[in-house]
């Protein structure tokens, strides 16, 4: 070969080298990008939002926060999604601090567990501090909800560990519960990480005592000098009316304890949503109806006339109207009204379509013929909690409006039954 002609091919060889060695690093460095970071940020948002916007069919109790994921919990981008059933985005880093971005900012975050737990959850993102604060300062819409709510005969809980044995479980018969499913699977029912397949929200371990309030001492009467064994009390013979004396104290130990569980629980959640910390503009809420025959047999029976929970929710759905009126960043609280059973969406006792009409306020001077008597307790309740509270008086309701929706019932096997979506926001004047 010529002299000349073997120049020209060094030549060309040193100057084709560099070009080679760069396009090799940039094909590794596309090797260890994920491709769907390529996209534009524009792109991946639409993305995210499409994919929040998609109804989640799991059902309320698959996705539930427990107690004892607050000890296994290290706040992440990646841990804050796990824990709110997002895990669709655990693809990488960037991609999960992005989606949590954008779930916090445009979407409602469904929270599903107590809300000693919840206040929990969220303090521990805000103790890391930059990252945390700003997750937290960008959440503006939420979504309560409780499906583990406790027995509050066993409130506050003294039981170490263990299986909860009810009458229907001790019958000595072995069922593999993973091919008993009921109208949906939820993947709840095989589940055994940690604590096992035994482990119930509301019993725990006593060394756990970070996953509960700090609880008033339970026997805070002591005994007199003069009667160290309690016998002044005590009544040996049998008594016609123990059994009424004793389900009058059952039910004042349930509402002491329900007081209990708003002091300790309810009222600390949301003076801290009420904090800087948060930037909220909605809070939903679930309400419930009762059947009319359970709302006759209570009235007659019962010192109240609603189940225990859906009280929890009155003291909640206080609180957060509280927390409207007194807000600037707060706009709506959101109140999903639907049945509470079965029972209550064949025979409600309320006319759903009359309270679209007639609202949800039930003022005195607005039903001089008591055409709706019975009707509408839970919101009842609602302001007569808000009266003894002193916020407002006789008519007033705190100066707010409502949207009264009537929602029809989609199939859905979750939730059965026609309801009511009320929006509540501050009346503007004028």
């Amino acid at each position: 070969m010529e002299p000349n002609r073997i120049a020209n091919f060094t030549t060309l060889d040193q100057t084709i080298a560099p070009r080679r060695e760069h396009l090799a690093a940039v094909s590794s460095d596309r090797e260890d990008k994920f491709p769907f970071l390529e996209l534009p940020r524009e792109l991946r948002d639409q993305i995210y939002d499409y994919a929040f916007s998609i109804p989640d069919n799991r059902g309320d109790r698959a996705l539930r926060i427990e107690r004892r994921h607050l000890i296994y919990f290290t706040p992440s981008a990646a841990s804050i999604l796990l824990l709110l059933h997002h895990e669709y985005f655990l693809l990488n880093r960037q991609v999960a601090r992005e989606a949590l971005e954008r779930l916090f900012k445009n979407h409602t975050a469904f929270l599903s567990c107590g809300l000693y737990v919840l206040k929990q959850f969220l303090a521990s993102i805000e103790a890391t501090g930059g990252p945390g604060k700003q997750w937290l300062k960008r959440m503006r819409k939420i979504e309560l909800n409780w499906v583990t709510f406790p027995n509050l005969r066993n409130y506050p809980p003294e039981r170490s560990d263990g299986k909860d044995v009810w009458w229907w479980e001790n019958d000595g018969q072995e069922v593999d519960v993973d091919y008993i499913r009921g109208a949906q699977y939820n993947g709840h029912y095989d589940e055994h990480d940690y604590e096992g397949g035994y482990y119930d929200d509301n019993f725990y371990e006593a060394e756990n005592t970070s996953l509960y309030p700090s609880w008033p001492l339970r026997n805070a009467a002591a005994a007199a000098s003069n009667d160290p064994f309690g016998f002044t009390n005590h009544y040996p013979f049998a008594d016609p009316s123990r059994r009424l004396s004793r389900d009058a104290s059952r039910t004042n130990d349930l509402d002491t304890k329900l007081d209990l569980l708003v002091s300790l629980e309810v009222a600390p959640f949301y003076d801290y949503l009420s904090s800087p910390t948060f930037a909220l503009s909605s809070i939903t809420v679930p309400l419930y109806f009762i059947s009319g025959a359970s709302l006759r047999s209570r009235s007659n029976t019962r010192v109240g006339k609603l189940p225990i929970k859906i009280r929890y929710w009155v003291h909640n759905c206080i609180h957060a109207l509280l927390m409207l009126h007194n807000s600037s960043t707060l706009q709506e609280v959101c109140v999903k009204y639907a049945p509470w059973d079965t029972w209550a969406s064949m025979e409600p006792a309320d006319d759903l379509h009359r309270m679209v009409k007639k609202g949800v306020w039930f003022r005195d001077s607005d039903d001089l013929y008591a055409e709706r008597e019975g009707e509408g307790e839970a919101f009842r309740a609602v302001w007569a909690g808000l009266e003894d509270m002193g916020a407002c008086r006789g008519d007033e309701r705190l100066g707010l409006a409502a949207d009264v929706r009537f929602v029809k019932w989609d199939g859905h096997m979750e939730r059965v039954g026609d309801a009511l979506l009320v929006v509540f926001t501050k009346e503007v004047a004028g």
